[in-house]
């Protein structure tokens, strides 16, 4: 019974996780009224952190393999989650993308093509901001590196726009 009510809560926990994540990246005014106060984000962190944990204490008082199970599992994905984000991963990314927009269009220019490539993953940052982070960041390296900052929210910059 322990067991089923740990994995229970860490599912919920789970779930807490993914809503923060989808509430965030909602733009502030998109996001519904009760999100938009300013104790829900660390009420809900303060919900999934206790959820998780709660979750991961029965799993382990009820089967120290099930928790390593746990623990290893949640290793994986959390691992899986930084890889996808990283910026080697988004340049390799960025550049299948920017092979297959050259073959279809080989008239562009470089810097056409790589506006054609943040535009098509993040319509929302606007053609501005876009076009000056082409603008600062001409290879595709440094571009990846930037995209790869800002998805993940750094200091001056959240990706939600709230």
């Amino acid at each position: 019974m322990r067991l089923a009510a740990g994995l229970a809560l860490l599912l919920l926990g789970l779930l807490a996780w993914l809503l923060g994540a989808h509430l965030k990246a909602l733009r502030f005014f998109d996001r519904p009224t009760l999100a938009r106060s300013r104790l829900f984000d660390p009420l809900l962190g303060l919900l999934r952190w206790t959820l998780t944990l709660a979750g991961l204490a029965l799993v382990g008082l009820a089967s120290r393999r099930a928790l390593v199970a746990v623990v290893l599992a949640l290793a994986l994905l959390w691992g899986y989650r930084s890889y996808i984000r990283s910026a080697a991963f988004q340049r390799r990314l960025l550049r299948r993308d920017f092979e297959s927009l050259k073959r279809e269009h080989p008239e562009a220019a470089e810097r056409e093509i790589f506006c054609r490539l943040v535009y098509r993953r993040h319509p929302r940052w606007g053609v501005e901001l876009i076009e000056m982070m082409v603008a600062d960041n001409p290879d595709l390296e440094s571009l990846a590196r930037m995209m790869a900052k800002m998805e993940k929210g750094f200091r001056g910059f959240r990706p939600g726009g709230g």
